[in-house]
């Protein structure tokens, strides 16, 4: 009853902030802004392609030189499993608002969960629930849905507090192995991290059987990972990225509020990027709990008993995600506005391929919240063990409440819903399915483009057409400057292609049609710049006037 509980007080928050739109499938005018495009289109492209090996592969997308599921963070795991009923699916369809509520709602009942381990007691397993959902560093993850899927490391964590075989069930160590590598690589080695923890840790079980189900959970990441298409792109130059050091943690993290707390004051920040990569703020109503169960931990006495287990994480756990927080730290150490120590150097380089290593700090944030939790079920009563988190629960909503006010005014306010879509003219949808590939010239990864790729993109997608542009979390950084270099020769060459319908930069115009002569055409859709082969425009030189 108290995982129902939990579970329905993530579901509930999420509903409170977003509202229902943002969960219909129909509903895209929202993803059109933030990150959230590139997730997207992601599955928008992937969902028309032809299976490959491995499946993840995405040829349509940022093509030529393609991309994997993977790498748009569409979160394979809701791209595979809706893929096989694409044919009933409308074309009009997307999964991440749905993702947000399933992850949510697994937030209270994963903690929830954890909390059974220790208490027998509803009313505190769903009040630890509400809590865990509370956490900023749940809702600060919005922006990035894949990493909203935090329930994978308490459902690591609720392993850790188990004893003897039952720690180590193969199949449970294969399925959060695989969904974790299915879901995103950051939270996949996070839960590697956690499990390595527990499979150090000698609580009744033969090394034998640890070593196993440890190995086993990383030959099913290992599979997530290749399925979703990660080990198509190799090369330093590709995997690693900029950014390692600007988005850290801060050493003062866990009560630097960025702006979410009614009450405690602002602390400097040493870069931007931990505003959001590092902001790791605990709320006020968790930072007293904490205060509660030490001042309970010192004063001693005995609490009212337990349920599944009498167990808290265990050294080696907690080592584990201290380990994991220190890489969150980075090699350019900071505390509030300034850096204590800089270790940067050229032997960092391979630890850019993850670059956000602020984000480590997440397993720490949970052990340290389960600790709590835990100790305060050692140390207190029942009946106060409900009002204190009760009371912990009201403070960290109060503190936290300008800030879900400001969320949920924004996602009701029909704007947030509406998506200035330039490719409005209906000659699109009559055109674009005569044409097998869409070009924007230069397209935004190589140079400036003619128009934002996301409008492009969705008629693409709608009609059947590859697209040459596209947001992607790893290119294949030499095959990239390989297609600029050569489609920059190949149009100023005037090299045209009857099967693509090309949408030129109003400074390329003259020079294209300089190069090709009467072999191409070109005019103006909705205020857009665009040119095709000549011997194509005949199929449909009624719709537009192209010369």
């Amino acid at each position: 009853m108290g995982k129902a509980l939990g579970a329905v007080a993530g579901a509930a928050f999420l509903l409170w902030i977003a509202g229902l739109r943002p969960i219909d499938p129909g509903e895209i005018g929202w993803l059109m802004r933030y990150d959230w495009p590139v997730h997207f289109f992601g599955w928008h492209f992937f969902r028309q392609e032809s299976w490959h090996v491995p499946p993840g592969l995405i040829d349509g997308f940022y093509a030529p030189v393609g991309t994997a599921i993977g790498f748009t963070d569409s979160i394979p795991l809701m791209a595979f499993a809706l893929r096989p009923f694409e044919a009933w699916l409308p074309d009009t369809f997307q999964y991440i608002g749905p993702w947000l509520l399933i992850c949510f709602t697994l937030q209270g009942a994963f903690a929830a969960a954890l909390m059974a381990r220790w208490t027998p007691n509803v009313a505190a397993q769903a009040l630890a629930g509400a809590l865990t959902v509370l956490l900023p560093t749940l809702l600060a993850r919005i922006g990035h849905p894949s990493l909203c899927a935090h329930w994978l490391l308490l459902w690591a964590l609720i392993i850790a507090t188990r004893e003897g075989a039952s720690r180590h069930r193969l199949p449970e160590w294969i399925a959060i192995g695989l969904i974790a590598g299915l879901v995103h690589p950051y939270l996949a080695v996070m839960s590697l991290g956690i499990l390595t923890g527990v499979a150090v840790t000698n609580r009744g079980a033969h090394v034998v059987m640890r070593a196993r189900a440890l190995v086993a959970a990383v030959a099913a990441t290992l599979a997530g990972w290749w399925a979703s298409g990660l080990f198509s792109v190799s090369g330093a130059e590709s995997m690693a990225t900029e950014g390692l050091g600007y988005y850290s943690m801060n050493l003062l993290a866990l009560i630097t509020s960025t702006g979410w707390s009614a009450v405690l004051p602002e602390i400097p920040r040493a870069t931007g990027g931990q505003q959001f990569e590092g902001f790791q703020y605990l709320g006020l109503g968790v930072l007293v709990a904490i205060v509660v169960a030490t001042v309970a931990r010192v004063r001693g006495g005995r609490g009212h008993g337990t349920a599944a287990s009498t167990h808290g994480f265990g050294p080696w756990v907690i080592a584990a995600t201290v380990l994991m927080a220190i890489f969150a730290l980075s090699p350019v150490v900071t505390a509030g506005g300034s850096v204590v120590i800089d270790m940067s150097g050229p032997w960092t380089s391979r630890l850019a391929v993850f670059r956000a290593t602020g984000r480590f700090a997440w397993p720490l944030v949970y052990v340290i919240v389960g600790t709590t939790l835990y100790v305060l079920t050692r140390r207190l009563s029942a009946r106060a063990l409900v009002a204190v988190l009760a009371l912990v629960v009201c403070i960290q909503a109060a503190d936290l409440h300008a800030v879900h006010q400001e969320r949920r005014r924004s996602a009701h306010d029909p704007a947030f819903f509406a998506w200035a879509n330039p490719m409005t003219s209906a000659v699109w949808e009559r055109v674009l399915p005569v044409y097998d590939h869409l070009v924007l010239y230069p397209p935004p990864q190589c140079g400036t483009s003619p128009m934002p790729y996301e409008p492009a993109a969705w008629q693409a997608g709608l009609h059947g057409l590859t697209i040459n542009a596209g947001g992607v979390a790893r290119p294949d950084e030499a095959a990239r400057l390989r297609y600029c270099h050569d489609l920059g020769d190949q149009m100023q060459a005037g090299q045209i292609d009857a099967g693509t319908f090309y949408i030129v930069a109003a400074s390329e115009v003259g020079a294209i049609r300089a190069a090709a002569g009467d072999r191409l055409v070109c005019g103006v859709i909705d205020g857009i710049n665009a040119c095709v082969s000549s011997s194509s425009y005949e199929g449909w030189r009624d719709l537009a006037v192209f010369q």
